[in-house]
């Protein structure tokens, strides 16, 4: 497949799988904004419903105190009209009433005693209501009172009661007036205030009975034994309560009037069959742009590969002009038949070529630095060994020829016969001895060089009492080191049953080496310091002088064979650190040194206890 197909193919993809998550991502949303509209809506009818509900009640209880107050009604209490007058009258009055609003079922008169004396509805006459709630409050408390849904004893119908009281002049009850309203008009009332297509309205009285509902068979029921499941309880006049149930989104709140509950219902389909159209949209205008993609990635994808054929034809240029990649120019080339189309293929085998031809060139580069950097290290390393080589030849050959003329001259005094005297005598001979000692310390001190640096130490180890060997070494070093006019201090702190794995002969000559450097390069009168203290599973030994000390550009290179400093004055071959260091070496541990200029040296190493 050719690159400008690929890219078509990879972006037309892309983009559907971005189209659909956007559109899945404006679905979710648009679908909760949807839902927090129908609320806010469904609130916002709830509130007007509420209000023009209140209106009616109030509405019909201003009618129920007119009524109270007619004069024809006056009469008729008074015995000036008799009840088949007032109740044509009343009716009358209800047509007047009804031909505006067509929900007054019923204009009546209760007597003191709670019975019927006077109604539009013959069969309502002298009907006994004093059992109702609300007529019982309104003549215990001769206020107006509005009941809740009732079923009247007349026809059975459902039905809303306003009554209020009617006095005489010296303030007594005589009677009460009331009207009677049809529950399912409530709702009618509000018909107007849509909820959707298919929303409607509940109002449930204070008992919890279904006042109004668009269903008629549904009023009058107790709302525990309806459709409905909501908790009546802790409900407030400012405060809206939002549920979903049996399908339908609800906000109900409480209402002014008697403390009713009105009620929004609003089925769920209906959110969703706008969602579902929403939807739609998004993906007919998906679909528009993924034409409209394809169509982009097509022009894109033309765009895109001109410059890549030209980068590998450009790449390739490079490097047919190295010989050093025909054969594998070649071997590239002949892979390229065939696949023409594959730009991508063709840029990266060009790619791999070139890079293998800038990383060979990159090697040859950096061996060549580091062949030459390891050059000039070798020769400094080979300068720096035969300056000090040539260094100990000359120290090592002025002190024989010291000692050789010593000797022949001590020699030739005693061979001529030219020293009579015995003492003087014996000093040549001692003068002899010394020289050829001296002679033969030195000739070990090379030999043993030579041997450590060529081969492996060879150690004779043994199981050794700490204590025993500390003493040793502490007896020895002092006597060295007070004889040579220095003070002498030593800590050891060693248990009685520690044993240490060593060759004891050749930690005492190192001992003995530091002792005698300590001294070599510290100043008579000064202190000298031998400790050897024990750790939980090592012996440390450290050996402390407060003498001239190494400069720290030295330390480095005091363990190397014939290294001896600067210090031209002090006589020394530089061999006694480099065999001192072999052989802790050999004991798998470490010789180290801490030392500052003028204010002395410690070299120190630690050996392993024996269990």
């Amino acid at each position: 497949m050719s690159l400008k197909k690929k890219i078509t193919l990879m972006i037309s993809i892309i983009i559907i799988i971005f189209l659909i998550i956007i559109s899945l991502f404006i679905y979710s949303i648009s679908a909760k904004v949807l839902n927090d509209e129908a609320e806010k809506y469904m609130e916002v009818q709830l509130l007007r419903a509420q209000e023009k509900i209140d209106l009616l009640v109030e509405s019909i209880q201003q009618e129920t105190q007119l009524l109270a107050r007619d004069v024809q009604v006056e009469k008729f209490l008074k015995g000036e009209m008799e009840m088949y007058d007032l109740n044509s009258y009343l009716s009358a009055r209800m047509d007047e009433l009804n031909s505006e609003r067509n929900y007054h079922m019923d204009l009546f008169i209760i007597d003191t005693s709670g019975v019927i004396i006077s109604t539009t509805m013959t069969e309502a006459i002298y009907l006994d209501l004093s059992e109702r709630e609300y007529v019982q409050k309104s003549l215990e408390t001769k206020m107006l009172v509005t009941s809740d849904i009732l079923h009247a004893k007349s026809d059975g119908s459902m039905i809303v009661n306003t009554v209020y009281p009617i006095t005489d002049n010296q303030g007594e009850l005589i009677a009460l007036a009331g009207i009677a309203i049809r529950a399912e008009e409530f709702i009618n009332f509000i018909k107007d205030f849509e909820l959707g297509k298919s929303g409607y309205y509940v109002i449930i009285d204070s008992n919890g009975f279904i006042l109004s509902h668009v269903d008629s068979e549904k009023i009058g029921q107790r709302v525990e034994n309806s459709d409905y499941e909501i908790n009546l309880t802790g409900l407030s006049k400012d405060t809206f309560i939002k549920d979903r149930s049996e399908g339908l989104i609800r906000t109900y709140k409480q209402m002014n009037s008697n403390n009713w509950i009105l009620m929004a219902n609003l089925p769920e389909k209906e959110l969703e069959q706008k969602s579902a159209r929403l939807l739609i949209y998004v993906f007919g205008l998906g679909i528009l742009l993924i034409f409209a993609a394809i169509a982009t990635s097509i022009l894109v994808s033309g765009k895109i590969s001109k410059p890549i054929v030209s980068i590998t034809n450009y790449i390739n240029s490079i490097t047919d002009s190295s010989n050093y990649l025909d054969t594998t120019i070649a071997k590239t080339k002949s892979t390229f038949n065939g696949k023409k189309e594959d730009e991508l293929e063709n840029l990266n085998n060009s790619y791999e070529n070139l890079k293998e031809y800038l990383d060979r060139r990159s090697s040859l580069e950096k061996d060549s630095y580091d062949l030459i950097r390891t050059s000039e290290e070798l020769t400094t390393s080979l300068e720096k060994k035969s300056y000090e080589t040539a260094r100990f030849i000359s120290t090592l050959s002025h002190d024989l020829r010291t000692s050789i003329t010593l000797i022949k001259g001590f020699s030739q005094g005693l061979i001529s016969d030219m020293v009579k005297d015995e003492k003087d005598r014996k000093r040549f001979l001692k003068e002899i001895y010394a020289s050829a000692e001296g002679i033969e310390n030195i000739t070990f001190d090379i030999l043993d060089s030579t041997y450590e640096a060529q081969y492996n130490q060879k150690l004779n180890m043994e199981k050794t009492s700490a204590v025993t060997a500390s003493r040793a070494m502490e007896k020895q070093s002092r006597a060295y080191v007070e004889n040579s006019n220095r003070k002498f201090e030593s800590s050891i702190k060693v248990d009685e049953n520690t044993w240490v794995y060593m060759d004891t002969i050749k930690i005492n000559r190192v001992i003995n080496n530091l002792i005698t450097n300590a001294v070599k390069y510290s100043q008579e009168g000064s202190t000298v310091t031998l400790k050897i203290e024990e750790d939980r599973d090592h012996i440390l030994f450290s050996v402390k002088d407060n003498g001239i000390g190494i400069p720290e550009r030295d330390q480095k290179y005091i363990f190397d064979m014939f290294y001896k400093g600067d210090n031209k004055d002090k006589k020394s071959y530089g061999l006694g650190l480099f065999i001192s260091k072999s052989i802790i070496d050999a004991h798998g541990s470490e010789l180290k040194v801490e030392s500052q200029v003028n204010k002395g040296t410690t070299f120190y190493f630690s050996l392993n206890k024996a269990t």
